[in-house]
């Protein structure tokens, strides 16, 4: 499941924070994110990590999420988000918005990793293995406002 997305043309710390923190507050506190070594999420070159933690570093440690750097050269690691932008580019053009596509990806369309008999999508899923404390924030987002 997609959580947060941007449209800044220019990725930075900052911006990473920005829609991580919208994540948060709509779908509750991750204990855990994978990055790649990308210089908004990770300071990797020894002069900037000299200067310090980047916004994004800084910000996870405050809320004590735990930082998951992807190793270099190992395109798996990074596979499910690979996935999403193949089919972002093939299928984003049938909609009249990101967040149109976005509502698609995560809250109608079956994700072939799980049980395609049930029709599982991946927020169903997100819901169903999230800790007993941090239950459905927001139960408009499975049936899409519909109550």
């Amino acid at each position: 499941m997609i959580l947060g997305h941007g449209k800044d043309c220019i990725p930075t710390s900052k911006v990473s924070v920005e829609v991580l923190d919208s994540a948060i507050t709509k779908y509750g506190k991750l204990a855990s994110i994978l990055c790649d070594h990308g210089s908004t999420f990770y300071a990797v070159e020894s002069v900037a990590r000299e200067k310090g933690l980047t916004e994004f570093e800084k910000y996870l440690l405050k809320n004590r999420i735990r930082l998951i750097i992807g190793r270099v050269r190992h395109p798996q690691t990074n596979g499910k988000i690979e996935k999403f932008f193949d089919v972002f580019e093939k299928k984003v053009k049938f909609f009249s918005s990101i967040e149109d596509f976005m509502y698609w990806y995560n809250c109608v369309r079956p994700h072939c990793a799980f049980d395609i008999s049930k029709l599982e999508t991946p927020i169903r899923m997100f819901y169903q293995r999230m800790p007993e404390k941090e239950v459905l924030m927001d139960p408009s987002l499975l049936t899409g406002g519909v109550e």
